[in-house]
């Protein structure tokens, strides 16, 4: 379904009944990443992904966008939905779109999941690298991230055995609106430091990591873990950066045990 939030059609997807789950996808990606997770959590939770702005089916920004515009749709979606407070999730970019959450409304969220992300601003390289992207999106269109990315999101030997997920892996980020991505590449290249909001975080907080992540690595999550009150920290064995497709089973009874846990605290 769509929700109309100050003129822009943005798409969510909605299974189950219960206390609300919102997960935020990542980079090149859509709500389409979370499937499994959404299967696995719908018998017992209000699930809800949405597609970002100018990602998957939601409507491309008209001019550039920071992160936070990114976390007033999600308020905006929770509203239009009736959804007074949720547990929330975020995966890499939707990671940061989490941490933007918790810095502008953290009474709306009763847990939180960062997945596959890390507090700290981008360094100049990196930066440097956000930019190219963008520029390199302007001219190849999203075969520019298709090409960048999928080595990265996957292990050597899952891109090698399995080709069904590779192969949709493909087709979602070929269909992504190239300015979309533009708008999604230099939100993240400048967004703000998240280290600071660690410390104040009094919700419970899940901490997921791939084991062969080399975007979020294991040692760095769990540091930011580390810095969080009362967080779990938690690794897929075999999985590298985009752990819920990956390991979808693992990753998904994580989300289940912990989701439990809040709901009934």
């Amino acid at each position: 379904m769509k929700i109309n939030v100050e003129g822009a059609e943005l798409f969510i997807e909605e299974k189950g009944q219960g206390d609300a789950v919102i997960l935020l996808h990542g980079f090149p990606l859509d709500h389409g990443m979370w499937e499994a997770q959404a299967n696995a959590l719908s018998a017992s939770f209000r699930v809800v992904t949405p597609d970002l702005r100018g990602m998957g089916q939601s409507a491309v920004p008209e001019q550039a966008i920071a992160i936070e515009r990114y976390a007033d749709d999600v308020l905006a979606i929770m509203d239009s939905l009736g959804i007074e407070k949720a547990a929330l999730g975020g995966f890499s970019m939707g990671g940061y779109v989490a941490f933007a959450l918790m810095r502008k409304a953290p009474a709306r969220f009763t847990g939180l999941i960062l997945a596959n992300t890390r507090p700290e601003a981008d360094s100049p390289e990196a930066r440097k690298n956000r930019m190219n992207m963008a520029a390199s999106l302007y001219e190849k269109g999203p075969a520019a991230a298709r090409d960048a990315m999928l080595p990265k999101l996957l292990t050597p030997a899952t891109l090698e055995t399995q080709p069904a997920l590779v192969d949709r892996l493909r087709a979602t980020m070929d269909a992504m609106p190239a300015e979309g991505l533009v708008h999604a590449a230099l939100a993240m290249a400048f967004r703000p430091d998240s280290a600071a909001l660690l410390g104040g975080i009094r919700v419970p907080t899940l901490v997921i990591a791939g084991e062969h992540d080399a975007i979020a690595p294991p040692d760095v999550m769990r540091k930011m873990a580390d810095a969080i009150p009362g967080a779990r920290f938690e690794v897929v064995a075999g999985a590298s950066h985009l752990a819920p497709m990956e390991a979808p089973e693992a990753f998904s009874a994580l989300l289940l045990d912990f989701l439990r846990n809040v709901a009934a605290s």
